[in-house]
């Protein structure tokens, strides 16, 4: 074969080889993330950015996604090796982000591509930090997280909410079905932790009559507490 079209035919191959290549991302991968650019994105996975290395806050970019609610991009970190279960600066996995600020999609997703889920430690931390999300206490729920079940000192996640004066996440644990009743593990009812809350505290009122709202009880020859004038809907749910 002529030489001058064997270069050519070299040449046509180079061409179509280049037309696959994206370019070099503009901008760095987490600007890309905070904008929700995939095309970005996309760009720094084929030219091999490191998909799990911290920004100055401590979040990789997983962190980020999860944080904002991106399914698509978590989707595609997870896809081409974002960490599922590395932790941030704050010791928070893309989960508990995901949970703790309502992304119940981009949790699903994280289980769906392996991310690893303890149902009921999740809904504790979520008690613990003062969560009351209806999507998220939802989601644990079907995952298999049980409001009632105590654990090691027979705490359950009311006990955990009302000793730490958490007005909304009671409610939110009162209307998916939590006992409120159950004695904790040195024998407390809810409304007895209650009446040892600082009764100056801006919640402890409303936390007491919420308990009474819901047909709690004191423990066996104890006085009533103090009544309170503020009587909250047990019904409504907690934004």
């Amino acid at each position: 074969m002529n030489p001058s079209k064997l270069l050519v035919i070299a040449l046509s191959a180079l061409l179509i080889a280049g037309c696959g290549k994206p370019s070099r991302p503009t901008i760095n991968l987490y600007r890309a993330v905070h904008a929700g650019d995939l095309d970005q994105i996309k760009r720094h996975i084929y030219w091999g950015t490191d998909l799990n290395q911290p920004d100055p806050s401590g979040d990789m970019p997983l962190h980020v996604a999860a944080r904002a609610g991106q399914v698509g991009i978590a989707r595609e970190l997870a896809d081409h090796g974002a960490a599922l279960a590395a932790t941030n600066a704050a010791g928070q996995t893309p989960m508990d982000l995901a949970l703790t600020t309502g992304k119940t999609q981009v949790a699903a997703l994280l289980i769906e591509v392996g991310a690893p889920l303890d149902p009921q430690a999740s809904l504790v931390a979520l008690v613990r930090s003062g969560v009351s999300d209806r999507d998220s206490f939802d989601f644990l729920i079907r995952q298999g997280a049980d409001v009632n079940r105590p654990d090691g000192t027979g705490q359950a996640p009311l006990h955990l909410a009302i000793s730490l004066g958490r007005l909304e996440t009671v409610r939110r644990l009162l209307q998916r079905g939590a006992d409120v009743n159950q004695p904790d593990g040195a024998g407390a009812t809810p409304l007895a932790l209650a009446g040892a809350l600082d009764p100056k505290a801006p919640d402890t009122a409303d936390i007491i009559a919420t308990l009474r709202q819901y047909g709690a009880k004191l423990p066996a020859g104890r006085a009533p507490d103090t009544p309170t004038d503020t009587q909250p809907d047990p019904t409504r749910e907690p934004q």
